[in-house]
């Protein structure tokens, strides 16, 4: 496996763009187009909010034949909370998108992101279907990228080739996400894109596994979103077969699996006033369930958060989270280190000097590990640091 450029064109068959239409009073891009030259083997998953866009509910309707063949998302607008006129508009520019690309409507599918409860300024964006179909391109994956940003610093692309028997296969995407993030299926809005031949049973499948160990392992603010899409989608081109349970599938499992942990990385350490990534760890649980349910309290705990930004030593913040957690442990046997140095032994905190854990508290990257020595299942998530910038912007993001 190796990584390569192109981002949701990196793999052969696809296509995108990246235009304004006007959503966004900055006239920043904000519609992005993702296109197969053919028919697709196409798979997702979707937020488990209760409160769902209605793009969600409506790609999700139209994946059951698990075919697709062209994605249409939209930042600057969740189109969530809209009523019938939510769902229409979101109809409305599907339908653009058939008839400018000449395909079924039903194989068109549907993401938006933004401020949730406000209507989609639909006439701007069918007006603008024409100029983002014309724009579609290989070299275009960038543009795609940065449609789909909200409060987002950076576009988020990734891709990597693996060598197979019969040939090579390329797995490329592309993701946004600052803010809002504590998925419980995946992620806020990708594409991730391949050139393999494979069924949409097999695609599914791998996705969903692949998000559980990536995307569902990260966390901004502990907040799931209404919106949140994975899209998956195999053009075939590579005219590689992947079947299940072959050589080929474990080495296109491993690729997605890389593709989405990279893009999800890089949704961590783009959130919203994030100046550091923290990896926590957890080890020696009873079962995997458990060690999940531990590390996902500590990632998330605000106080855990706020001790990483003023790179303030407070095992007992992460100890209090891991015990207000569904794991079952004795506290006399837990142990945590922080980027290696051991804070807390047998359920004791230790005399470390204050000063050598603030310099590994202010590094960039912040590796937590937590024993609690009660098993041998573990997880592991992924998390960053809250300050004040993150409070600034969301104290005013929807004015």
């Amino acid at each position: 496996m190796k990584p390569v450029r192109g981002g949701v064109t990196a793999a052969l068959g696809f296509q995108a763009s990246g235009i304004s239409a006007g959503i966004k009073k900055s006239r920043k891009p904000d519609v992005s187009l993702v296109v197969c030259d053919q028919p697709a083997s196409a798979a997702a998953v979707f937020t488990k909010n209760r409160v769902k866009a209605a793009p969600v509910v409506i790609s999700r309707q139209r994946l059951g034949h698990g075919q697709a063949q062209a994605i249409v998302l939209n930042s600057g607008c969740a189109n969530c909370m809209t009523g019938a006129a939510g769902w229409q508009d979101a109809l409305a520019v599907s339908l653009a998108v058939s008839k400018a690309l000449r395909l079924p409507e039903q194989t068109v599918l549907l993401a938006s992101t933004g401020v949730i409860g406000r209507r989609l300024p639909v006439a701007k964006v069918v007006r603008a279907v024409p100029r983002l179909v014309s724009q579609l391109s290989r070299a275009h994956h960038e543009a795609a990228a940065q449609a789909i940003l909200t409060t987002d610093l950076h576009p988020k692309e990734a891709a990597v080739e693996c060598s197979v028997r019969g040939g090579a296969i390329r797995i490329g995407g592309m993701a946004k996400g600052a803010g809002m993030i504590a998925p419980s299926m995946a992620t806020m809005l990708c594409v991730i894109t391949t050139d393999a031949i494979i069924a949409p049973e097999l695609l599914r499948r791998l996705l969903r596994e692949a998000a559980e160990r990536t995307f569902n392992r990260i966390s901004v603010d502990g907040d799931m979103s209404t919106n949140d899409t994975v899209f998956a989608l195999a053009s075939g081109a590579s005219g590689v077969q992947i079947r299940p349970g072959s050589a080929a599938a474990r080495a296109f499992s491993a690729g997605l699996e890389a593709v989405a942990r990279q893009l999800a990385l890089l949704i961590v350490r783009d959130g919203e006033g994030a100046t550091k990534v923290m990896e926590v760890e957890v080890a020696g649980a009873r079962t995997e369930r458990e060690a999940d349910s531990a590390a996902r309290l500590v990632a998330s705990s605000p106080l855990v958060k706020t001790m990483l930004a003023g790179s303030d030593p407070n095992p007992g913040r992460i100890a209090a989270a891991v015990g207000a957690s569904q794991a079952h442990f004795n506290p006399d046997r837990l142990s945590i280190t922080i980027g290696g140095e051991p804070l807390v032994r047998g359920g004791a905190v230790l005399g470390v000097p204050a000063g050598r854990l603030r310099r590994l508290l202010s590094r960039k990257d912040v590796r937590v590990r937590i024993d609690l020595h009660a098993g041998t299942a573990g997880s592991r998530m992924w998390t960053c640091d809250m300050t004040e910038e993150y409070i600034r912007i969301n104290a005013g993001y929807a004015t």
